[in-house]
């Protein structure tokens, strides 16, 4: 056999090798990353003083667990938390705000999150009707002044956050931390800060492979596209500049730039992912405060007409599919 033929043949296995290689590393971390590690609230309501009811509440992809906290000022925020986290992640935040101003809560774990039912998590894409089941909840209740609901949301909830405000117009405000603003983008940075490998050709396999897999677009979760439609209800970015998740200051800046008015952004000096709380935590209680007290606890000009406009649309958003921009 010449030999520049056995050459050419053994550099074809080693590309086939490494191509085999390439597919079968994406294909595993993306089932990685579609697959949340499921890690219950190890605290409860009480530990901080807090009044609560459990609830599990009928989600697309299985039940919510939950809890209700009431308010005392009538205003109730729906709580988002991040990845691999669950609904105790807001726990303090809500006691500081419930004592401020007397802030209510509906804290709740994703699908395959926490106490909840359901096995993967999709960057946003299904998160949004969790969301939209949240508000159902809420709305059935009966106690519970649907003119006067705010959503908040951390990472992966602040995803969510902006998906469902975008698409549901029951929510007076949104408060995000640690957003995305395109997630194709932030995966290849991720990949690039965690392996020092380069993005192309990894985030489009992992983005072809979540849609195998998760059956959703990876690719078209772009809170930044969307998030203009919120307006006129006010939104308001934290960004924690040391971030080693999302993008900063990167996708802070394109949310808030995307964003229409009213919006406010605070750019968190020496914070880490969905942290500004814990760092700054008496300042963080202020910005954040004052920004629902503006928006959220002045009643709405017309709150029986807006609750009628939401059960409309909310009804039609929980028969939709997935989110896809």
């Amino acid at each position: 056999m010449p030999v520049l033929l056995v050459v050419a043949l053994v550099i074809l296995g080693l590309f086939v090798l490494a191509l085999v290689a390439l597919v079968a590393f994406s294909f595993a971390r993306t089932r990685t990353l579609l697959t949340p590690v499921r890690r219950p609230s190890a605290r409860h309501p009480r530990d901080v003083g807090l009044p609560a009811e459990e609830a599990r509440i009928p989600g697309p992809r299985g039940a919510l667990a939950a809890w209700y906290i009431p308010p005392r000022n009538g205003c109730v925020l729906l709580c988002c938390h991040g990845i691999n986290d669950n609904r105790g992640q807001w726990l303090d935040q809500i006691a500081a705000l419930r004592a401020r101003s007397g802030y209510g809560a509906l804290l709740f774990d994703f699908a395959g999150h926490g106490e909840s039912e359901g096995r993967l998590v999709t960057f946003g894409a299904r998160e949004t009707l969790d969301v939209a089941a949240a508000l159902r909840y809420l709305r059935e209740r009966g106690d519970v002044d649907m003119g006067r609901v705010g959503i908040m949301g951390y990472s992966l909830g602040a995803i969510a956050a902006v998906l469902a405000a975008a698409e549901m117009p029951e929510p007076r405000c949104v408060v995000i931390e640690s957003g995305f603003a395109d997630l194709e983008r932030d995966l290849g940075m991720l990949f690039r800060r965690y392996t020092g490998l380069p993005s192309f050709p990894f985030a489009q396999l992992i983005v072809f492979w979540g849609q195998i897999l998760g059956k959703v677009r990876l690719s078209e979760i772009r809170p930044m596209r969307v998030i203009g439609r919120i307006s006129p209800r006010a939104v308001f970015v934290i960004s924690d500049l040391l971030d080693e998740i999302a993008n900063e200051p990167y996708d802070g800046e394109h949310l808030y730039t995307s964003a229409g008015e009213p919006k406010r952004w605070w750019q968190v000096e020496g914070a880490h992912h969905v942290r500004a709380f814990e760092l700054l935590p008496e300042e963080w209680v202020r910005r954040v405060g004052d920004f629902l007290d503006e928006y959220l606890a002045v009643p709405p000009v017309s709150p029986d007409a807006g609750a009628q406009r939401g059960d409309a649309e909310a009804q039609r958003f929980g028969e939709a599919e997935p989110y896809h921009a």
